[in-house]
């Protein structure tokens, strides 16, 4: 497999869960093992756009166990003989490779991935991604040379990973009890996305922009501009400060 990777340094580390557990869309090549009507293979696949049950193969490294994973979007996108050109996105941890195997399956003559590229990880497609190479020649002018700025430009705010998250921003006297691991109140809320619900996790930002922590919203937005009191989140993974300078 070829494609995007995300890769996390010093802070960002601390909320590699999220990082890895965004959707991913895929292109892949798949090999049907004998002829079948293309109103079939339409059909398979656009059957195959749902929640799914997988059980990850024996040479995964998680455990090998039945789980749900959602196939968001599965197109064809070109034919030529036996082989299919298609588009997935799906939940993070879909084997694509299984899915191919279950499309076969489902039509009745068998199927394998011949060949897979990860088009997008999260908010990351493609046209933000640098080769191996041009990261070493960036390192290597930021060593021999003290260049940093083909180094820099290779790296992202550690919220633009996880950006598909709601908001909501803080005064700065409530800041520094959060970065403490307080819960976030009401006084301390100055404004918060619409599609904030009860329940869901959302990135807390300082009035400075500095993203204070993941919390778990224990108010949704109406709750927020209904209320004057009480306890709007609690900490989930709380970031340190002094590391994000």
């Amino acid at each position: 497999m070829s494609g995007v990777l995300t890769i996390s340094f010093n802070v960002a580390n601390r909320i590699l869960h999220w990082i890895m557990n965004t959707r991913k869309e895929y292109v892949g090549i798949l090999k049907l093992h004998a002829e079948v009507k293309l109103e079939d293979l339409k059909k398979v696949f656009s059957e195959f756009e749902a929640e799914i049950f997988q059980t990850p193969p024996q040479k995964a490294a998680v455990k090998r166990q039945i789980r749900k994973r959602r196939i968001y979007e599965l197109k064809i996108i070109e034919i030529k003989g036996r082989y299919v050109l298609f588009r997935a996105l799906t939940d993070a941890g879909t084997y694509i490779r299984k899915l191919c195997f279950d499309i076969g399956e489902a039509l009745g003559v068998g199927a394998s991935m011949v060949e897979l590229r990860r088009t997008k990880s999260g908010s990351f497609t493609e046209e933000d991604a640098v080769t191996l190479n041009q990261l070493a020649y960036a390192l290597h002018l930021y060593k021999t040379q003290g260049d940093e700025d083909k180094l820099y430009k290779y790296f992202v705010p550690v919220e633009r990973a996880i950006n598909d998250l709601p908001v909501i921003i803080v005064r700065e006297s409530a800041a520094t009890n959060l970065y403490k691991g307080a819960a976030l109140t009401m006084p301390g809320v100055l404004c918060a996305s619409k599609n904030l619900e009860r329940n869901k996790e959302v990135l807390v930002y300082s009035q400075k922009g500095d993203l204070i922590e993941i919390a778990k919203a224990k108010k949704g937005i109406n709750d927020i501009l209904n209320s004057k009191s009480g306890i709007v989140a609690v900490p989930v993974r709380v970031l340190d400060p002094i590391k994000q300078d």
